[in-house]
């Protein structure tokens, strides 16, 4: 019959429901292979940061040790008012500003010719801005402290007690103060913490080069606290100040008096004890918890930490440290021989 042709079936179809099913599962199953390994990757690139804020923060300290011939102490003591309760003190962040290329803020927060407090009050922005160099890309902490959460971790804003309370930024990074709960006092046994501060950081002395006799690529200086660690708030620290107590200076475990534990407040906030720890298990975010006056970090298994030498060690939280297990208040464990400058214990890898 002319004029038509007969044709074979097409050949062309769409997926039956099964081979959709199995090509979905096949990428559900990819997904699931990579994701982990991207997740691990940006992990190891936040981690990477967190050690180059470090070594920045270190640079800064060991170029304020060249200008001045020792390290800062905790916090700057002189202050040109009459001490009152909750005032700021510049810390020891602050204080190496110029040497980490942050002269700028130095120069507009006044850092060498005023307080905290009234400086806060004039210059809140520049005071309450972030500071990328000391936030660890991991945190999920805010930018700023909250006072009804944290009151400690705030000071007066302006130059009398009745100021209003204002929650300074938040820093990831705190200073490497004892072995033992923090205290504010030249220790009278280097190798036990209950005497005194065994770290770099505390009130009463400026350490230089010279006193850490352990070894500076074997004593910590700085390192990490996460705002939560868990389920909990550990709080990290402050930026640029730290609060008084009663008019009496920041509180420790012996500062102003034995019984101002201050672990609401004061030197816990700008830096660490590793009495319990690194990543320490957290059952409560109560703004007194001595807990909290730990290192920890959001990084799996550990947390970095500054050396005295100016590298960077990230230490995992599995290393030896009889004070978090209750066995010792004399140095004789590794991490307790990071801690301390002049403890006679020196860590070997």
């Amino acid at each position: 019959m002319s004029g038509f042709t007969i044709r074979p079936p097409s050949a062309n179809r769409g997926f039956t429901l099964i081979e959709l099913l199995v090509v979905i599962a096949i990428i559900g199953v990819l997904v699931g292979l990579l994701l982990p390994a991207v997740q691990q990757a940006r992990e190891a690139a936040r981690r990477s940061m967190c050690s180059n804020n470090l070594k920045q923060i270190g640079l800064g300290l060991h170029n304020y040790n060249s200008a001045k011939r020792a390290f800062p102490r905790a916090y700057q003591v002189e202050t040109n008012a009459t001490p009152f309760d909750n005032m700021g003190y510049w810390s020891w962040a602050a204080l190496i500003a110029p040497y980490m290329e942050l002269q700028t803020t130095y120069d507009t927060l006044g850092v060498a010719t005023t307080d905290p407090s009234p400086s806060l009050a004039a210059n809140q922005t520049a005071f309450l801005s972030p500071v990328p160099a000391f936030r660890c890309p991991s945190d999920v902490g805010p930018a700023l402290h909250n006072t009804g959460l944290d009151p400690g971790w705030a000071i007066a804003r302006g130059a009398s007690s009745g100021s209003p309370n204002t929650g300074l930024p938040v820093s990831n990074y705190v200073g490497s103060n004892n072995q033992a709960y923090i205290r504010s006092h030249t220790p009278s046994n280097p190798s036990n913490g209950t005497t005194g501060a065994l770290g770099v950081f505390f009130r009463d002395k400026a350490i230089k080069i010279k006193d850490i006799v352990d070894g500076t690529s074997k004593t910590l200086m700085a390192g990490e606290r996460s705002y939560t660690l868990g389920e909990h708030r550990m709080a990290a620290g402050t930026m640029w100040a730290v609060r008084d107590a009663n008019g009496n200076g920041p509180a420790s475990n012996t500062q102003p008096t034995p019984n101002n534990q201050g672990w609401n407040q004061g030197l816990m906030t700008i830096t660490f004890s590793i009495w319990h720890g690194i990543n320490p298990v957290l059952t409560t975010s109560n703004q007194a918890n001595p807990v909290r006056q730990s290192p920890g970090s959001l990084h799996p298994g550990g947390a970095q930490f500054l050396m005295a030498d100016g590298s960077t060690e990230f230490i995992q939280e599995t290393i030896d440290c009889h004070t978090a297990t209750g066995n010792s208040t004399t140095v004789n464990s590794a991490l307790e021989a990071l801690a301390g400058i002049n403890d006679g214990f020196v860590f070997s890898r």
